[in-house]
């Protein structure tokens, strides 16, 4: 059994609040605004945001800043490795657990098939050939 006792880096967190809208919100209303010539006000109303915020969209939609600019940055590499090793020993005791479990269901079907068949009175076409033996 592998011990996975390795202390992990500190995660830092994001200063600030977190984003009201997503980059692909955002996207999508300065798209209908730009493209479909919808309104500022008419797109305000119909996705709920202030006329000030889609002419923020807009004009960084316009520069090609918006779905580029994200506060969002990428973890530390140590951070992620040892995120991507909590994961491998996850998966690994999970597949062990399954196999585990798939071969106690394999005993107990076969021991409910030779269960069955000890005392089956009934003829069916699986214990057919038991009965055809006495028979002859």
């Amino acid at each position: 059994m592998e011990i996975f006792a390795k202390n992990p880096p500190k995660e830092k967190r994001p200063h600030g609040r977190p984003r009201r809208w997503t980059n692909e919100f955002m996207t999508m209303v300065a798209q209908k605004v730009v493209d479909e010539g919808m309104t500022y006000q008419k797109a305000g109303k119909i996705f709920g945001v202030s006329q000030g915020s889609i002419g923020t969209w807009v004009k960084r939609y316009k520069q090609g800043t918006l779905s580029a600019s994200s506060k969002t940055k990428e973890a530390s590499p140590e951070l992620q490795i040892y995120r991507l090793e909590g994961e491998v020993k996850e998966l690994k005791q999970e597949i062990g657990n399954l196999y585990i479990e798939n071969q106690l269901l394999k005993k107990a079907l076969c021991h409910s098939h030779s269960k069955k068949r000890e005392t089956s009175s009934v003829i069916t076409s699986e214990n057919l050939a038991q009965f055809q033996r006495g028979v002859e």
